[in-house]
């Protein structure tokens, strides 16, 4: 199927909507190319950032929304090194992908976390006082304990099953059930529109191991000239998705008043899953608080956020699970609430709609930048690109 230059609209405001989320510069850009020749991730079909700047500056709103090259952006910083006008191209990706997370998020609900700082820190608290009523309900209510006992009276871990199964499943499947309810969405905007050639669904399930290679490894990362980065990001993954999969697959066996030994696998894996993630969260702190490197040189709200919450919520769990192994019931039982009380907003609201999502959205790009370049070597001749700049 020939495909021919199809007509492109301008849309003035889409500049101002994207600084709504965040920096962006791309009126010092003149287009020199500097940042795209540093950057050892672009391939043929992905020529960012200066793609993607392009499509903003002249306000090329439906083409920017399909394109998929800021996902394919690992953050590295090689662009704003070497950019002549100082236009900082690594903060404007950064940019973008909050803009394009909104555009992807059918809710509505991730354009006013993500414009706002009110919004997002309001969604936090909220929900975070939503617990702490449940968890005072569920002891005064539900259990019928006095109001008076309610500070002196210990409780162990299973007096809560199997309601703290069910809340468990809710506050982790949740957030992953609607970061995938956006996929169809996300293949919408970006394959499935009448700009795009129709791909086969042979190539769809014959590159779909890129999309699993790419959750599991991030292999890209490892590209960017900070080495040691990619290790930290990957054991922190590693980590939350070792600890979310205990809670969900062996909650009952992991969360109990029994003392184990050193050696038993209920200690040894939650130390492990632990380990992991503080490494990476070391990693993190430890280059944003240097601010040497270009990549810790300016941090957002949102890019706080996240690892002050999982480094909250770790250092929680540790807290409970050493207080109950010491004795002290009653201070674990505080220390407990205390960690339900921080994980779940940062599961709801920021799995859902923060950073998290990148864990979903960008696999899922390079799955369908995959399936894009292997539609074009299959593609006759006569096909070609709907739209050049």
């Amino acid at each position: 199927m020939a495909v021919g230059i199809l007509p492109v609209q301008s849309d003035p405001t889409l500049l101002a909507d994207i600084r709504r989320y965040g920096k962006f510069d791309p009126t010092g850009c003149y287009q020199c190319g500097s940042c795209t020749l540093s950057c050892d991730l672009v391939g043929d079909s992905v020529t960012f950032p200066r793609r993607s700047l392009r499509f903003a500056l002249l306000g090329l709103r439906q083409l920017l929304v399909e394109n998929l090259d800021p996902w394919v952006c690992h953050d590295c910083g090689d662009c704003s090194l070497v950019c002549p006008r100082q236009s900082e191209p690594r903060i404007s990706m950064l940019t973008l992908r909050r803009f394009l997370s909104a555009q992807y998020d059918w809710t509505g609900i991730a354009s006013k976390l993500l414009q706002s700082k009110a919004w997002y820190l309001g969604s936090l608290l909220s929900v975070a006082f939503i617990v702490l009523f449940l968890i005072v309900g569920y002891h005064l209510w539900y259990v019928g304990m006095a109001a008076k006992d309610f500070a002196t009276t210990p409780f162990g871990l299973d007096h809560m099953f199997p309601l703290m199964t069910y809340y468990t499943l809710t506050v982790i499947l949740a957030p992953l059930l609607l970061l995938f309810s956006r996929v169809f969405r996300i293949w919408r905007l970006t394959m499935g529109g009448e700009r795009q050639a129709r791909v086969p669904l042979s190539l769809y399930v014959l590159e779909a191991w890129v999309y699993v290679y790419q959750s599991v490894t991030d292999s890209l990362m490892r590209k960017c000239p900070q080495k040691g980065r990619w290790l930290g990001h990957w054991m922190m993954a590693s980590g939350v998705v070792m600890m979310l999969t205990i809670k969900v697959f062996a909650l009952r066996w992991f969360q109990t008043d029994n003392l184990y030994p050193l050696y038993h696998p209920q200690r040894w894996l939650g130390y492990l899953a632990t380990g992991l993630i503080l490494y990476g969260l070391a990693d993190i702190f430890a280059g944003r608080l240097r601010a040497q490197k270009e990549i810790y040189k300016e941090s957002s709200f949102q890019d706080l956020i996240f690892p002050i919450l999982l480094v909250l919520t770790v250092f929680s769990g540790i807290a409970a699970h050493t207080f109950r192994y010491d004795g002290f019931a009653l201070t674990c039982h505080f220390m407990y609430a205390l960690h339900i009380i921080i994980a779940t907003p940062m599961l709801l609201v920021e799995m859902s709609f923060g950073k998290w999502s990148h864990m979903v959205y960008r696999p899922l790009a390079l799955y369908f930048l995959a399936v894009k370049e292997k539609a074009a070597q299959q593609a006759p001749a006569a096909e070609v690109v709907p739209h050049a700049l």
